[in-house]
């Protein structure tokens, strides 16, 4: 039997591709991998909507009282550094570069933060209610933290394809 991809050797048989093919398809984002790479990039897409929503909400504050309050200065600092952080991420994922792991990791860990400024914050400081969607939002970046930093940090598989 022939490799199914290259077609000029024989193929292993539980995968059906040639070693030169099968080492060339390890080093590849695919499988796991996806997940985190959807999760990149729907957050790059989403960043926009995230600031245009924000900023919308500080000027209509500041249309209500006429001041632009320490939370709102604090939560544009926040969002430009997670978009920073995003960008950086998505940067070194896609490229495969070798220092992926630090990078998302702290990446995660914002996450974590960001939702903190932005979900606990206002309920502690202005006693605002939390809903369903808050407490989603909240489990969220938790969930993801918890289980993509251990794979990041101990996985063999990342050795394979980030760090050639």
């Amino acid at each position: 039997m022939q490799c199914i991809n290259c077609r000029q050797q024989e193929a292993n048989k539980e995968s059906g591709l040639c070693d030169s093919c099968e080492t060339l398809d390890k080093q590849k984002i695919n499988g796991l991998l996806y997940l985190p790479a959807a999760g990149l990039i729907i957050n790059i897409l989403c960043i926009p909507y995230g600031f245009y929503a924000f900023i919308g909400a500080i000027i209509n504050f500041l249309r209500q009282t006429g001041i632009i309050s320490w939370y709102a200065i604090g939560g544009v600092v926040v969002m430009l550094i997670d978009a920073a952080m995003t960008l950086t991420a998505s940067w070194y994922f896609f490229r495969r570069k070798k220092g992926i792991r630090k990078v998302l990791v702290a990446y995660y860990l914002l996450g974590v933060a960001y939702m903190l400024y932005f979900v606990v914050v206002p309920a502690w400081l202005y006693g605002a209610y939390i809903d369903g969607n808050d407490i989603r939002n909240a489990l969220f970046p938790v969930i993801g933290a918890a289980v993509w930093i251990p794979y990041f940090l101990y996985s063999r598989r990342i050795n394979t394809v980030f760090c050639r």
